[in-house]
């Protein structure tokens, strides 16, 4: 009774403030390195490859996005590691430099009127190269704050941390806007685009400064005080068995949910473009109020998640992201005139994937001990995320083939079946509320 007394009366202190602040602005730049190309992709695919067949050019300028989504894991698989042996700290500051440097690159990215094939080669290097930083950021920005946090806020705060990804999305809307204002006309497609990528760079002023300020992962430095640390942290997440079987159920989940995260959220650019035809301030508009909506359902979830559990929100989300995938044949319908109409139907998306996107947040999170955790929840997320590169190269290939019209129905269909992946999983899924805390508690406890 007198450890739930101790965990029901912990502070929210400074530092778990300035711990949530790095995790924020971490998920924030994660997702608006990926944000600042496709927001611009509707308008420079043909800059990168020209081709009169639109699905081949979208194909191959998807492809160089999905290329940075697969080299993830991969940084993942080497920083994770690195950051369950070494500490957070560390990790984060090689990867938010190497993340921010490699995707402001692209602002300098040669044509294919300039350089003719080798535009897209170097496209996709540079994707490359982000993609393995950006796996790392994620193994350590989401466990920072999150394993560190007091029991009663850690729902909450954790939603508001996860909720730096809509956050990246308004960033990314409003920086699209000030550029589509600032350049018009042949100005954009000569320039303008190119300034969308500086906004890569933000990190380096606003997250390095007060990541060196604050110390180590609380949690992270009493498991390594009480030799918990053994190191080998990526060959014990796949040999122990317990270990084994919950990153390979929870894997299920963030394939399902990420994936469509990415069919959503990121691919509606795309899709408002060339299917509505809206000119780019409507669409920076348009998605900004998406994401506003966005931000609301992260807060939210991470509080519910915290009131009625991790499981039955996870059940709950999923089943509900089925039923809305239906709303993408609708939207195919709507005149790109009607704003009001559109923006309505794209809420409901940002909306109820934010919900279950802080609750997936927060299992991850519960889910791996402290010593494997930024291991285990790097490679659940970063493959989720890797793999939800491929879904818009696969519709790309569909309308390649049978054309534009086909875009919306095979938007539906995809995102319902990743929907019914993440639903499917979360009815197996064991509850994590509470893990982190009984550890740490037992930690505390040991001699």
């Amino acid at each position: 009774m007198g450890s739930q007394d101790a965990i029901s009366n912990e502070k929210f202190t400074s530092t778990n403030g300035a711990q949530v602040y790095v995790s924020f602005f971490s998920y924030t730049f994660d997702i608006l390195s990926f944000i600042s190309i496709i927001f611009v992709i509707p308008y420079i695919h043909n800059l990168i490859y020209p081709s009169p067949n639109l699905g081949v050019s979208l194909l191959v300028t998807w492809g160089g996005v999905a290329a940075g989504s697969l080299t993830r894991p991969l940084g993942a698989a080497i920083f994770g590691p690195s950051g369950d042996n070494r500490g957070r700290k560390r990790m984060l500051y090689i990867t938010i430099t190497g993340s921010a440097i490699f995707t402001a690159a692209l602002a300098g990215l040669p044509t294919y009127a300039q350089v003719g094939i080798l535009s897209p080669v170097i496209f996709v290097a540079l994707r490359l190269i982000a993609g393995f930083f950006i796996g790392g950021l994620i193994a350590g920005g989401l466990v920072f704050s999150a394993e560190n946090l007091p029991e009663r806020f850690r729902g909450l705060m954790t939603g508001f941390a996860e909720s730096g990804g809509s956050w990246a999305h308004v960033i990314g809307s409003a920086w699209l806007l000030m550029t589509t204002i600032a350049f018009t006309g042949a100005a954009y497609a000569a320039f303008g685009w190119r300034v969308m990528f500086l906004v890569a760079l933000l990190p380096l002023v606003v997250v390095i400064p007060v990541l060196y300020k604050i110390p180590e992962s609380e949690i992270f430095a009493i498991s390594k005080k009480k030799g918990k640390v053994k190191g080998k942290a990526l060959r014990r997440l796949f040999t122990t068995p317990k270990v084994r079987g919950v990153f390979a159920l929870s894997l299920i989940s963030s394939i399902g949910l990420l994936g469509f995260d990415n069919l959503t959220e990121n691919t509606f650019p795309t899709f408002l473009k060339q299917v509505n035809n809206l000119v780019p301030s409507h669409l920076a508009f348009i998605v900004l109020v998406g994401a506003a909506f966005g931000v609301i359902g992260s807060v939210l979830g991470g509080a519910l998640s915290q009131k009625i559990g991790r499981k039955p929100l996870a059940i709950g989300g999923g089943v509900v992201l089925m039923i809305i995938s239906v709303l993408f044949v609708y939207l195919g319908n709507i005149p790109g005139t009607l704003v009001d109409r559109i923006i309505l139907t794209l809420i409901p998306f940002y909306f109820f994937a934010s919900i279950s996107k802080a609750d997936l947040s927060l299992y991850l999170n519960e889910a791996f001990p402290t010593d494997l955790r930024a291991s285990g929840l790097g490679l659940n997320w970063n493959i989720g995320y890797g793999l939800a590169g491929i879904w818009p190269l696969i519709i790309s290939g569909f309308i390649a083939v049978y054309g534009i019209t086909v875009f919306p129905l095979a938007q539906a269909v995809a995102v319902g079946i990743l929907a019914a992946f993440y639903t499917v999983s979360s009815i197996f899924m064991k509850e994590t509320k509470g893990n982190i805390s009984s550890e740490r508690s037992q930690l505390e406890a040991e001699a």
